[in-house]
C-alpha cells in the first residue's frame, strides 16, 4: 500500500513540475497570437498528463493517476483548443502505447475531464470570483472521477477499489492548487503588462540606468529624441555617448548624488541650446531603485520637454508685468473683490482716491469692513445718520450687479464708481476722479441758466422779452382754462414817447424806458406775475389768478409810481412822463385764446389813449364804448 501512495505523491510532483514549467515557458510566447499560446499550453499539459500516466497505479485491473486534473486545468484556462490538444495527446498515449481492456474507460475519463474544464469555465466566467471558479472546477473533477469509477465498476465483483476516493480527492486538490498558481501567475502577468504598457506608452521620456549610469531600459521617445532609431541601440551606453560633454557631466553627477544619498531628484530644470540656436527646456526627475532586499540596483529617470510650458509661463509673466504696468500707470482706481466680498487686488490709485480709509483698503479686507470704516470716518457724504449699518449692507450688495454711481467725499472730491460682476462671481470695481468734470458741469449748468435767462430777458430793461412773454402767456392761458381761475393782462404804452426822444435824444429815452421797467417790476410783485417789454415803448404784464379789479389795482400802482418818478417831459401836456394802460381779463367760459386776450388788452389801451392818455381802461364791447361816448 505504501508504494501506491508513493506513486500518487509522484503524480503530484509531476503536476507541480509541469505547471511550473508552463509558468516559465509562457514568457516565450508573450506577444504571440492567442491560439498559438493555447496550442503550446495544450501540448505542455498533454505531456504532463502522459507523465502522470507513467506513474499510474494499477489496482484490480484499473489504473489510477492525476491526469484528469491537468486535462481539466488545460480546458479551463486554455479553452476548447488547448483542452482538445491535451486530451488528444493523453488519449493517444493511453490507447496506442498502453492499450488494454480499460482503454475505453480511460478515454472516457480524459474526455470527461476536458469537457468539465470547458463547461465550468463557461458557467462561472464573470459570475464567480477566481478562486470560487477554481473550487467549482476542483469539485467537478473529483465528482467526475468518483462518478466515472462507479459507472465503470457497476456489476463488477468487489465494486469500486478503495483507492478511488483518495485519488479523487487528490485530483481535486491538485486541480485547485494548480488553478490557484496559474491564476496568481496571470495576475502577476497583468501587473507586468500594465507596468510595461505604462513604460512604453507614457508620453514622457523615461529610462532606467544601472548603478554605473549605463542605460538598461529606454523608451522609444527618448531614443528618438537623442537620435537613435530603436531603444535597444542605447542599452549599455552612458550620457557621454549621447549628449554634449557639459550636459552629460551634469547628468552623471546627478546620478551619483541620487545613488549615494538615496534622495530623489524631482523636476530639475535644464536648458539645452540646439545647433540652430533654439533654447529647449527640460524637467528631469530621478529616483533610486531597490531590489526586494533593499539593495540599490539602479535608478529610474524621466525627462519632460517643457519648452512650450516654459514659453507660455514666460509670456504669461510678461503679460502680467505689462498689465501691472498699465494698472499702475492709469489714473483710475482698480479693485477686484472675490465672490465672498474680500478685496484680492487693488492698485495704488484706488487707495489714493480714498485718503481717509486708505489703510483699510488692502487685499484681505472684506467690503463690509471697508464700508464700515467709511461710515465711521465720515469720508463719504450722503450716508443717512443713524442708518450706517443698513447703508453698509445695501452698498456691499451692489457688488452682485453691474451699476454706476457718483459719490461725493467729505473733502469735496467727486468719484464715479463702476461695478462689473465677472463670470466666476468676483466683482471688478473701477473708480474715477470726476471732480473737475463735476465742476465743469456745474459751471456749464450755471452758464446755461444764465444764457437761458439772457435769451428770455430784454437787454435794455432787464424785463422778460417778447418771445419769452408769448410762451409764458400760452402756458398761463392753458393753466387758467384748466383751473377756471381768472387771468388778467396789462398792456402799457409810454405817452408821447416819440416826442420825448425828439426833445431829449434816444439815450435819454432809453433811460426813461429803464425807469419804467423798474417801476413796472416794483408794481408786479407776486412770484407768478410776469413783467415784459413788448416792443419799443410798449410794456405788458401777465397777472395769473387776478380778476379785473385786481388788475386795475396793480395798474394804478404802476401809474402812481410813474408819477412819483416825476420825469420831466416838455412834449406832453402833463409836463412829466406818463403811460396809458389797457386791462383785459380772461373769465371762465369766454373761449378766448392768447391772441384774443392780447387783442382785447390792445383795444383797452387804445381806448385809454383816445380818452386823453395817462389813464387806465378795461376792455368793453364796442357797443358799450359807443354808448359811453354818446
Amino acid at each position: 500500500m505504501a508504494e501506491h501512495w508513493q506513486s500518487l505523491i509522484g503524480n503530484l510532483a509531476v503536476i507541480a513540475l509541469f505547471i511550473s514549467t508552463w509558468v516559465h515557458l509562457q514568457v516565450l510566447f508573450a506577444g504571440r497570437r492567442r491560439w498559438v499560446r493555447n496550442l503550446a499550453f495544450g501540448v505542455t499539459m498533454g505531456a504532463g498528463a502522459v507523465a502522470s500516466m507513467l506513474l499510474a497505479i494499477q489496482i484490480e485491473g484499473s489504473l489510477f493517476d492525476l491526469r484528469s486534473s491537468l486535462i481539466a486545468i488545460t480546458a479551463f484556462f486554455g479553452g476548447p483548443i488547448a483542452g482538445a490538444v491535451a486530451a488528444t495527446i493523453a488519449i493517444g498515449y493511453r490507447v496506442v502505447l498502453v492499450g488494454g481492456p480499460q482503454s475505453l474507460s480511460a478515454v472516457s475519463g480524459i474526455v470527461l475531464a476536458a469537457l468539465t474544464g470547458v463547461l465550468v469555465s463557461v458557467a462561472t466566467r464573470k459570475r464567480l470570483p477566481a478562486l470560487g471558479s477554481a473550487l467549482v472546477l476542483a469539485l467537478a473533477v473529483a465528482g467526475g472521477s468518483i462518478g466515472l469509477s462507479f459507472a465503470l465498476r457497476a456489476g463488477v465483483p468487489g465494486g469500486v477499489p478503495l483507492l478511488a476516493s483518495p485519488v479523487a480527492v487528490m485530483n481535486a486538490a491538485a486541480t485547485f492548487v494548480s488553478a490557484f498558481f496559474i491564476m496568481r501567475n496571470r495576475v502577476m502577468e497583468r501587473e507586468r503588462d500594465l507596468l510595461r504598457a505604462a513604460f512604453i506608452h507614457s508620453p514622457e521620456m523615461q529610462y532606467v540606468k544601472e548603478p554605473n549610469s549605463r542605460f538598461g531600459a529606454v523608451k522609444h521617445g527618448l531614443a528618438r529624441a537623442v537620435g537613435f532609431e530603436r531603444p535597444e541601440q542605447m542599452i549599455g551606453k552612458t550620457d557621454f555617448d549621447i549628449a554634449p560633454q557639459e550636459i552629460a557631466a551634469r547628468s552623471v553627477e546627478d546620478d551619483r548624488a541620487v545613488l549615494k544619498d538615496g534622495v530623489a531628484l524631482l523636476d530639475k530644470e535644464e536648458t539645452v541650446i540646439t545647433p540652430t540656436g533654439e533654447t529647449i527646456w527640460f524637467l528631469t526627475s530621478k529616483v533610486v531603485l531597490h531590489d526586494s532586499e533593499g539593495h540599490v540596483i539602479g535608478l529610474a529617470g524621466m525627462t519632460r520637454d517643457v519648452t512650450v510650458r516654459r514659453k507660455l509661463r514666460d509670456e504669461a509673466e510678461e503679460s502680467r508685468n505689462r498689465l501691472n504696468y498699465v494698472l499702475e500707470g492709469i489714473s483710475d482706481g482698480i479693485a477686484m473683490f472675490d465672490r465672498r466680498g474680500v478685496l484680492v487686488y487693488c492698485n495704488d490709485q484706488y487707495r489714493d482716491l480714498f485718503p481717509t480709509t486708505r489703510e483699510v483698503r488692502q487685499p484681505g479686507h472684506h467690503i463690509n469692513e471697508i464700508l464700515q470704516a467709511v461710515a465711521d470716518s465720515g469720508e463719504q457724504k450722503g450716508i443717512p445718520a443713524g442708518l450706517e449699518n443698513e447703508w453698509v449692507e445695501q452698498t456691499a450688495a451692489t457688488l452682485d450687479s453691474a451699476g454706476e454711481q457718483e459719490i461725493q467725499l467729505s473733502n469735496e472730491r467727486w468719484l464715479y464708481v463702476r461695478t462689473r460682476p465677472t463670470a466666476d462671481g468676483s466683482a471688478l470695481v473701477m473708480v474715477s476722479d470726476v471732480t473737475t468734470l463735476k465742476q465743469t458741469e456745474s459751471a456749464l449748468r450755471t452758464m446755461t441758466e444764465q444764457l437761458r435767462r439772457l435769451a428770455a430777458t430784454d437787454g435794455l430793461t432787464g424785463l422778460t422779452n417778447r418771445r419769452a412773454f408769448d410762451q409764458a402767456l400760452e402756458n398761463e392761458m392753458a393753466r387758467a382754462q384748466r383751473s377756471g381761475l381768472p387771468l388778467s393782462v396789462l398792456m402799457i404804452d409810454v405817452d408821447k414817447f416819440k416826442a420825448y426822444n425828439d426833445l431829449y435824444g434816444h439815450p435819454a429815452g432809453d433811460e426813461v424806458l429803464r425807469a419804467i421797467g423798474a417801476c413796472l417790476r416794483g408794481a408786479v410783485k407776486r412770484p407768478g406775475d410776469i413783467a415784459a417789454r413788448y416792443g419799443g415803448e410798449e410794456f405788458v404784464a401777465i397777472l395769473p389768478n387776478t380778476d379785473e379789479d385786481g388788475a386795475f389795482f396793480i395798474a394804478d400802482a404802476l401809474r402812481e409810481g410813474l408819477h412819483a418818478l416825476n420825469i420831466s417831459h416838455n412834449g406832453s401836456k402833463k409836463g412829466i412822463v406818463t403811460a396809458s394802460i389797457g386791462v383785459a381779463t380772461l373769465v371762465s367760459g369766454t373761449g378766448l385764446d392768447a391772441a384774443g386776450l392780447m387783442q382785447r388788452a390792445d383795444e383797452a389801451l387804445y381806448t385809454a389813449k383816445a380818452a386823453g392818455r395817462d389813464r387806465i381802461t378795461g376792455w368793453r364791447p364796442k357797443y358799450a364804448v359807443q354808448q359811453s361816448a354818446g
